[in-house]
């Protein structure tokens, strides 16, 4: 019904949640119809989706006031809220799908309250808003779920949770620098380009360059390390702004790491 509506997956995604708490409520309705033209009508009413009520009633085969009927029926009697989603709920889904411990549960829930308090969510979905919490308890914990596994649990891409997971795990207790580090050498140079804009775009190029390039790389080294060490060396040959702190401050690992790397790089 949602696609026949052409709903957003966000519509979608609660209109199937509502509807599986009427299911598990051995709600009493008069039709599967009625059902789910209610619950997209909620879902609508909660992600502010601009599809219109006769449309709804068109598709369900159901009419308007049936529609309202059971929607108003069902707010009241299982307490479904008309407000907008929190990501709370696919947070708590995530939760039971991966297995949290209990102490990883409950940071997962704290880091979630911690962004909440410095409006990280705003503007943001609450299936990404959840699918970051989550991927960094992953990442502090070093689980093995893949980013990708956390983006088709909450119908995300993987570039979703990628640029947003970091800003939640920095939020956690205890996490290790190399938990806060980047997991490919694109991927560094893309927080690099950000923050250091005033420098020449040719920088991270030649950074790039000097990487794709080099012999000493091995598989044991950080790519946040060797991308930083790069960019510095190409900064410094080229009188550039950034140091080795700001740098390692980017990317995640420690200024010695930075350093070490940049030398590497300078005799190349």
């Amino acid at each position: 019904m949602g696609t026949a509506l052409g709903a957003e997956e966000e519509t979608m995604r609660d209109a199937i949640r509502i509807c599986g708490e009427v299911l598990r409520a051995n709600y009493a309705y008069d039709s599967l119809n009625s059902v789910a033209g209610a619950t997209v009508y909620l879902a609508c009413t909660r992600q502010n989706e601009p599809i219109s009520l006769p449309d709804i009633a068109d598709v369900s085969r159901k009419s308007q006031k049936n529609i309202q009927h059971l929607g108003a029926k069902l707010m009241g009697e299982l307490g479904i809220q008309p407000t907008p989603v929190e990501p709370d709920s696919y947070l708590e889904d995530g939760i039971e799908e991966f297995e949290f411990t209990a102490a990883q549960a409950d940071d997962a829930r704290t880091i979630l309250e911690r962004g909440k308090e410095r409006n990280l969510h705003s503007g943001m979905a609450p299936t990404t808003v959840a699918g970051s919490v989550l991927y960094a308890v992953v990442k502090k914990y070093n689980l093995e779920i893949r980013q990708a596994d956390v983006a088709e649990l909450v119908n995300k891409t993987s570039v979703s949770i990628r640029n947003n997971y970091r800003d939640y795990l920095q939020l956690a207790d205890d996490v290790t620098v190399e938990a806060l580090a980047p997991q490919s050498v694109e991927e560094v140079f893309g927080l690099i380009q950000a923050k250091f804009d005033n420098n020449p775009a040719v920088y991270v190029q030649d950074a790039q360059h000097l990487v794709d390039n080099a012999e000493h790389i091995s598989d044991a080294m950080s790519p946040a390390g060797i991308a930083g060490g790069a960019y510095l060396a190409v900064v410094k040959a080229n009188g550039g702004d950034g140091d080795a702190k700001m740098v390692a401050d980017t990317v995640g690992v420690t200024a010695h790491t930075i350093q070490k790397h940049a030398e590497r790089f300078e005799h190349v």
